[in-house]
């Protein structure tokens, strides 16, 4: 740019012209005009201002008009370049169209349902009903994989594809072939490659993959004017698949009073479920439970047995079902020494019997990291309805890292009918640390 400055003549008649003095911009590349302008000044202002008229129409005016011309040239390529660097980063983001005409951007992981998830930088994951889609595109392939059931097999169709555009028949499908068009119906599910490794993982898993549970062991010590031990162990686990659940149970409590000389909690408690879905609804369940207790001088209480349940609640953050079935009850009781039921004791006892089996079982997720379970059966005797046995379990378990949790367990038998000199209930609280598993 060039800068012209102006001093006034000691005369006022000298005003007309003052000298012009130019800035030197030889370092931007432009001449230095102040020292071609510098000889050609005199004090002979009428002379003087001719010559600076000239100037600046020979050489100032055109070399501002080029730099100017310049600067237009180069404007349209600033713009492009940086619609293109907007548009590169708007297409690291897979983007949405709905049928309204909005538009959402951010990172789709799923399409099954009939439900689209969009995992965004602003709200989270967001759940959009697939119906008011209309486009779809994304950064990178997922799979889009169909199922068909031929026989006692399934069939797994997997297509990678870049986006999903709604037709007046259909939807057409982007894959690196080219467009592919699909019928309604055979649009199927979207995942990314490793949830598609998963799923199909899951289909047919071995006895030793897909379980997961929590294992807990907890321990008190006393000593000097008390002398006490106890110890209790806990194990919970399941392995869910598409079509059934195993799950399985363990748990002991043990109680030492050194001083007294005798314990006071001596028990175990262990089982095995497993179901089977018939429909959505309906599932059909085959169980057996183990338990002893030294202070019912019970040596082995064994119950087999199954039945139908009922899917009355089955959602992502809570499940309730019901169950009904029968069960075939054997208990093996010691005799009793006179020390403990005077004055005889009593003798060794054996019950055999078939009984109903009523119960209910609750599961809830409690934010993020917790989690609370809970189920509760009644087993009434078929020879005599009196006699029956009742049976609660509820455990509250909260996540503390990947591995760890805290556990507090709640669990109550009751029998109408112990040995003599026992009684007729027995209730466990335990609470302590527990440690997360999971084979997948």
């Amino acid at each position: 740019m060039v800068f012209l400055s102006t001093h006034p003549y000691k005369s006022a008649q000298e005003t007309l012209v003052a000298p012009v003095t130019l800035q030197p911009l030889a370092e931007n590349g432009i001449p230095d005009h102040a020292s071609v302008l510098r000889p050609i000044l005199s004090n002979q202002p009428g002379k003087d201002f001719d010559l600076v008229r000239t100037f600046l129409l020979d050489d100032v005016f055109p070399l501002l008009r080029q730099q100017s011309d310049a600067l237009l040239k180069s404007l349209p390529q600033a713009i492009l370049l940086t619609v293109a660097t907007l548009c590169a980063v708007s297409a690291k983001a897979d983007t949405i169209t709905l049928k309204n005409g909005d538009h959402l951007t951010g990172k789709v992981t799923q399409l099954a349902g009939g439900k689209l998830t969009v995992k965004t930088t602003y709200a989270g994951d967001v759940t959009i009903t697939f119906d008011e889609v209309s486009d779809l595109k994304l950064d990178k392939p997922l799979v889009l994989s169909s199922e068909t059931k031929v026989g006692k097999k399934i069939e797994i169709k997997k297509t990678d594809i870049t986006g999903i555009e709604r037709t007046t028949s259909g939807f057409v499908v982007t894959t690196a072939s080219g467009p592919e068009p699909i019928p309604p119906v055979g649009l199927g599910t979207l995942r990314d490659a490793a949830a598609q490794q998963a799923y199909e993982a899951s289909l047919h898993p071995n006895l030793l993959h897909g379980w997961a549970g929590t294992a807990n062991i907890s321990v008190a010590l006393s000593s000097g004017n008390s002398e006490t031990t106890t110890i209790g162990t806990g194990v919970v686990a399941a392995r869910p698949t598409k079509t059934d659940k195993t799950s399985l149970y363990y748990n002991t409590l043990y109680t030492h009073d050194g001083i007294a000389g005798n314990t006071t909690a001596n028990q175990t408690n262990a089982g095995l479920r497993y179901d089977h879905n018939v429909n959505p609804k309906l599932f059909a369940f085959g169980t057996s439970d183990f338990a002893t207790n030294a202070l019912q001088e019970l040596d082995l209480r064994t119950v087999v047995g199954g039945g139908f349940g009922w899917h009355a609640l089955a959602k992502p953050r809570q499940q309730f079902d019901v169950l009904g079935g029968l069960v075939w009850t054997h208990e093996s009781y010691s005799a009793v020494p006179a020390s403990i039921n005077p004055p005889d004791g009593s003798p060794a006892k054996t019950n055999s019997f078939a009984a109903l089996d009523f119960g209910e079982q609750y599961t809830r997720k409690l934010g993020k990291n917790s989690s609370f379970t809970e189920q509760a059966f009644i087993f009434p005797d078929l020879q005599d309805t009196s006699q029956y046995r009742f049976t609660t379990n509820a455990a509250l378990s909260t996540k503390l890292s990947s591995w760890l949790s805290w556990q507090t367990t709640f669990s109550d038998i009751y029998v109408t009918d112990p040995p003599a000199g026992a009684k007729d209930n027995d209730l466990v609280f335990t609470t302590g640390l527990g440690f997360t598993f999971t084979r997948k």
